[in-house]
């Protein structure tokens, strides 16, 4: 340093973030007066200092802090929008309307469910709607919010991202959120860019919850100015938990995938890390496409086997929708698919009795029909640009502060430094790593203006672990792994079924053969939470045998006569309006509860800690001539 010319004392360093901090706030001001007509969308999130002690010991407590963090994106091709259109609020007089939600799977969704996902996906691929080949590796890595990753980086861009505010409180109640919301407030009140004007708040569940209850049920300290502010469901959480709880359920099967894919020896947490699920869901759809045509043709499509329709609904249906709903309906702006999709991940949250996303995602659904229904300005604004309707910005904004700090931080030093990250993001994609921040505010003027290639060099980027060719190759590991389970599965017909159960009584515990385990309904197709269970080789309708000739079983693991089948599964549909009503109406409850988190808002999965597991290389153990061994093991299952 000293070499090139430069020197810095620690009251320099001080003075130049005080300063930061300072102008910043002028500079915002300015912003929002100088773009009061365009729309902005809100992240608020929980920051938490990661690097204070939280386990305490003999001599200390726990000292982790937790900061509101606020954040706003412009969204460039729009004006904003008026809070009341036509006399038509943005807020729904009636909150969450069940009627309204089941009317539009009654006359806009019936049938569809009935449909695996999977099928639908071609059919809009059919229709030049949505692309088969996205990304691989950036599909791979969108849970990964660091800017230092090698793909993907212009879309991730946080140009013209503003932070608004980043205050020392948690956000766990209602009266945290409004004090996080005043942040915002106390900018309006100097530009006025927000009065009579909508500003959508993407947030997580609390956010969500917290929000509505203030804005709905009118909590006391209430601000006047309050009513701009729109809750709506943060489609990057709502895809990383779908995810997460689709392994979590059907763990011991993706278990026995992992250690046939990569080997006995390796160790496959009971939480693992979002990456290394993403990687097995992704192995596992693909490693399925290159093979079913062969399976279901093999096992016909009237097959009611328990533990083949359990199979084919994860892989056919709950895996590809998973996966597909954040990186490639979401990300393209594909609108009506995405809204379709949230309902399709609704109806697995239901069955799997999720506390959070059986409810979150029937707010976001009655909202999205009563703006259509209204005509509402703000519908087609979410429908022309989705893709900023995110909070990956806040994400982002977190992995950079947490990236920058050092573990002796005080609180006011992480506040005035994420000024500073945040001045700097314009300029330079700060790298992250333990790097001290002060090198790159010396060398910014230097980097940027005179040697871009020492830039280049000194900015390192990270690569995921497995390349195009290693992942291909799993996937053929995969597809291997998929034609052993399925070939037991086809000689262990007929041997799943329920437990022993009381006189009259619905079981709820049924045994799969193959996997050698009991398990409960949340691990079974739909129809076996519906009111009445699929009949073997009869049609669930007439409750005649049907064959191969005249004869079909839905996603949801019912069966009907093509004669007998009306567009839609009656049990299903029934089973999902019940749902609607049951849950919105204990939505509704909550919101006139308790004012503060509480037991009942988490899943049990969410308090278990993700555990710790070996680092992967990128070496991938193969097997010679993998391509030809699989063909030959496609070509041996008319011998099964």
């Amino acid at each position: 340093m000293s070499k090139l010319g430069y020197s810095v004392c620690a009251n320099t360093v001080e003075s130049f973030r005080k300063k930061v901090q300072r102008q910043y706030v002028i500079k915002l001001e300015e912003h929002f007066t100088n773009h009061k007509n365009r729309l902005h969308v809100y992240n608020i999130d929980d920051y938490h200092a990661i690097h204070g002690i939280r386990i305490p010991d003999t001599t200390s407590i726990s000292s982790a802090n937790h900061f509101a963090t606020c954040v706003a994106k412009p969204v460039l091709e729009s004006q904003s929008v008026l809070l009341v259109h036509n006399n038509v609020s943005i807020h729904n007089p009636a909150n969450i309307e069940a009627p309204r939600i089941c009317w539009y799977l009654i006359h806009n969704y019936s049938g569809i469910f009935d449909i695996p996902y999977f099928e639908r996906q071609l059919l809009w691929v059919s229709q030049n709607r949505v692309t088969n080949e996205p990304d691989r590796i950036d599909a791979l890595i969108m849970h990964n919010y660091n800017d230092d990753l090698e793909k993907r980086r212009e879309e991730r861009s946080m140009e013209g991202l503003k932070l608004v505010g980043f205050n020392e409180h948690a956000l766990h109640a209602v009266e945290d959120y409004i004090k996080a919301i005043t942040l915002i407030l106390s900018i309006n009140n100097k530009t006025q860019h927000l009065d009579n004007c909508v500003a959508p708040l993407v947030a997580d569940w609390p956010g969500q919850l917290f929000v509505r209850k203030a804005l709905y049920m009118k909590t006391p300290p209430l601000p006047r100015d309050i009513e701009p502010f729109l809750p709506i469901l943060e489609p990057l959480h709502l895809s990383l938990n779908s995810r997460e709880h689709v392994f979590l359920v059907h763990y011991s099967f993706f278990d026995k995938l992992f250690h046939s894919v990569f080997g006995s020896g390796k160790k496959l947490a009971k939480k693992p890390r979002p990456w290394r699920i993403n990687l097995i869901l992704e192995l596992t759809r693909n490693g399925w496409i290159k093979i079913l045509d062969k399976i279901i043709e093999k096992f016909g499509k009237t097959c009611k086997d328990l533990e083949y329709r359990t199979t084919i609904d994860l892989l056919d249906n709950i895996v590809p929708a998973t996966l597909d709903i954040y990186a490639n309906l979401f990300r393209a702006g594909l609108f009506d698919e995405y809204v379709e999709t949230v309902f399709r991940i609704w109806t697995f949250a239901l069955r799997w009795k999720r506390k959070n996303y059986n409810k979150a995602p029937l707010a976001f659904l009655s909202d999205m029909f009563y703006w259509k229904d209204t005509n509402h300005p703000f519908f087609n604004i979410l429908r022309m640009h989705l893709p900023y309707f995110n909070e990956y910005y806040v994400e982002n904004t977190h992995s950079r502060i947490r990236a920058n700090t050092s573990p002796n931080a005080t609180v006011d030093n992480i506040i005035k430094q994420a000024y500073v990250i945040s001045k700097l993001v314009s300029f330079f994609i700060i790298r992250q790593s333990k790097v001290s921040l002060i090198l790159h505010i010396l060398f910014i003027n230097y980097i940027v203006n005179h040697n871009s290639a020492f830039k280049d060099n000194y900015h390192k980027t990270q690569r995921y672990p497995y390349t195009l060719p290693a992942l291909d190759l799993l996937d053929k590991k995969t597809s291997l792994f998929l034609l052993e389970y399925f070939q037991d599965l086809f000689y262990n017909r007929g041997k799943s079924g329920p437990k022993l159960k009381k006189k009259r009584q619905k079981p709820k515990v049924y045994h799969l053969a193959t996997l050698g385990e009991d398990v409960d309904l949340r691990r079974l197709p739909t129809a076996y939470s519906s009111s009445y269970l699929p009949q073997p080789n009869l049609c669930d309708r007439c409750k005649h045998p049907f064959s191969e000739e005249d004869g079909m079983v839905l996603i949801c693991g019912h069966g009907y006569h093509l004669t007998c089948y009306n567009r839609k599964c009656t049990y299903c549909e029934e089973f999902y309006k019940k749902g609607i009503f049951k849950n919105v109406k204990k939505f509704l409850e909550r919101l006139e509860g308790e004012d503060k988190l509480t037991p009942e808002d988490f899943d049990d999965d969410e308090n278990t800690e993700k555990e710790e597991e070996e680092e992967t290389s990128e070496e991938v153990e193969g097997i010679s001539d993998i391509s030809s061994k699989l063909e030959a093991k496609i070509s041996q299952i008319i011998f099964w």
